[in-house]
Order: structure tokens, then sequence, then C-alpha cells
């Protein structure tokens, strides 16, 4: 469903800032990193775009998050979550990658992607449709780390949690000579993606009213 924003805000000039843990989520974790994620997400565009009404949207982007890191994200080892430095307890954000070959889902997992959105979502599931066969008619077709979820709570924005989470999914693509492609609900966050040597590829609009900005980024050598 898109990335988050990663680094709204700023940082109080002057003010040292703890470093940002990043943990693989385990199954265990499943629960905390999904909310994370769904708190960074309520007011992502693409989720405004889908279901307008803010406490429908937050309730349903609570069970959505929580059941894709579980059923599917976890199982392909690539869910890392930041911890809020002063409570190293919380997860604070979460970043959702597919690697290589991992993009199709099982029945099982589309199930538990699908399940959460019901019933409230079930009106707009013609948008949610248009939205997918739009942005998958656009998808590189070499392998490489896709970027499905990055999203940081609003109270973590701005503080280094984004960059932090990036660095996981993008030492893995390096590593094994892989690019790596996202798309981003807000023009804003194309800057803080070409830092980490994304280019814009594209700007698509779905709907004649929603705009995604593509994004990819080469391997990385020493």
């Amino acid at each position: 469903m898109g990335e988050g924003a990663p680094e709204q805000g700023s940082l109080t000039p002057g003010a040292a800032q703890p470093p940002v843990r990043v943990v693989r989520v385990g199954p265990g974790q499943a629960r905390a990193a999904g909310e994370a994620a769904a708190r960074g997400f309520q007011e992502n565009e693409i989720w405004q775009w889908i279901l307008p009404n803010d406490r429908t949207r937050a309730r349903v982007e609570k069970r959505q998050y929580r059941s894709l890191v579980k059923h599917v994200f976890i199982p392909r080892g690539s869910a890392w979550m930041s911890l809020r430095p002063g409570d190293p307890g919380t997860p604070s954000g979460a970043a959702l990658w597919f690697p290589p070959g991992t993009m199709t889902l099982t029945w099982k997992e589309a199930i538990a992607e699908a399940i959460p959105f019901m019933p409230e979502g079930l009106p707009r599931l013609a948008m949610v449709g248009r939205l997918e066969a739009e942005m998958k008619k656009h998808h590189p077709k070499q392998p490489h780390w896709y970027l499905s979820v990055l999203s940081i709570e609003p109270e973590s924005q701005g503080l280094g949690h984004g960059s932090a989470l990036m660095r996981p999914g993008l030492e893995r693509a390096d590593a094994a000579g892989s690019g790596a492609y996202l798309e981003t609900q807000r023009e804003a966050n194309v800057g803080f993606y070409e830092r980490f040597g994304f280019e814009l590829v594209e700007k698509i609009m779905v709907d004649g009213e929603l705009p995604i900005w593509l994004m990819w980024r080469e391997p990385q050598g020493e």
C-alpha cells in the first residue's frame, strides 16, 4: 500500500539525538510492529484516498499491518522495526520489504491480507484493485528488493528513524547486487530517498487524482 512519511519534522538545533536501534521483527513482535506502522500511516495519502473516514481508516490499518507483518513479511525474514530510544520495548516504525522473487502471495497470505480490510473496506475494493493494477503495470521486471512499507509514528519522525530503517534492506540488496524499488505517495519524500541512491523514474496518476512517484536504485558497490 505504499510507504509512509519517513522523515517529516526537524531536529532541535544543537540537540544530541540518541542512536536509533533497528531490529528484525520476530513472531512475538508482529502485533507491536504492525501497530507502529499503522500509526505512521494515519495521514498517508493513499489510505486517505481509499478510506476517507479517520476512525475507519485507523481500525483497518491496525488490523491490516498486524496481519501483513505476521503472515507475509516475517516469513520472508524482511521485516524490521525501529525502537524508541527512551522506550526500547516500543517500536517507533517499521520497514517491510519483498526480497527478489517473493512478491507473489500464497492463497493463505492473500487471505491474511484481505480479511483485515473487511467489512469497512468492502465498498472500496474496486478502488484498491485499480490502484494495485496500476502499480503492478509499472513494476520493474528485473530482480530487486521492493520497499513495500516504510512508516514512522508521527512523534518519531524527523529523528533519524526512517534513515535507520532503510539500511537493512539496502544492505542486503547491495550484497546481492540487486536493485531496489519503491513507490511514494508524497512528492516531499522524493528528496529523502534520493539520499540513499534512488532516482525518480516516473510519476503516475491513479484514477486521474492520486499521484504516486516511482523510484529505482541501482545496487551500490564499495
